[in-house]
């Protein structure tokens, strides 16, 4: 008998799978979709195989909601406080825990970080310090969800799809922006 979930990922495959390779300052990044309606399914940071994409997604296509995306995550590159489109966000391939855990991590504030563990004490499983690992490791949503504020529990800055190197530059940039933010923002 298949699930609502497995009937969702059916018609996802039937629907027109789209991609938009766009630059940032950080190399060239893209965003997955189906456009209609318009739902992201992942976003590629810069150490990505884009060369892949075309391969796997078909041609790259063009949806305002996906330029207002790529719009929104340079903005951020550029140390700019950004909105996030959730509602954009298709998470149905991810566990309802996964999502809890994702959901916690989308609200570190700016500027901060967590440890795994602090995330895991959120929601109330204290002893799921790896599965809240895990689950950040599978963010599809990269930047959006800013897996990159979670940290380990000594202070290390631990993974990240990006690279060590892209996490500590994202976290250095919120730093430096964060003090120049009104409380309240």
């Amino acid at each position: 008998m298949r699930t609502r979930n497995d009937w969702r990922h059916i018609l996802l495959t039937l629907t027109y799978k789209r991609h938009l390779i766009f630059s940032t300052t950080f190399g060239d990044m893209a965003i997955l979709y189906q456009d209609n309606p318009f739902l992201m399914t992942e976003i590629l940071l810069p150490r990505a195989d884009l060369g892949e994409i075309a391969h796997k997604w078909g041609k790259e296509g063009y949806h305002p909601n996906a330029d207002l995306v790529a719009e929104v995550i340079c903005d951020y590159l550029n140390g700019k406080i950004i909105g996030v489109p959730y509602e954009w966000m298709d998470m149905s391939r991810l566990t309802a825990l996964q999502q809890q855990v994702l959901m916690r991590v989308a609200h570190i504030p700016y500027g901060q970080t967590r440890s795994y563990k602090a995330i895991a004490e959120e929601i109330g499983r204290p002893n799921a310090c790896r599965f809240v690992g895990s689950s950040v490791a599978k963010n599809p949503f990269p930047l959006l969800i800013p897996c990159h504020r979670v940290i380990r529990s000594d202070g290390g800055i631990g993974q990240f799809g990006g690279g060590t190197e892209m996490k500590q530059q994202l976290l250095d940039l919120e730093s430096r922006k964060a003090v120049s933010v009104p409380a309240g923002k």
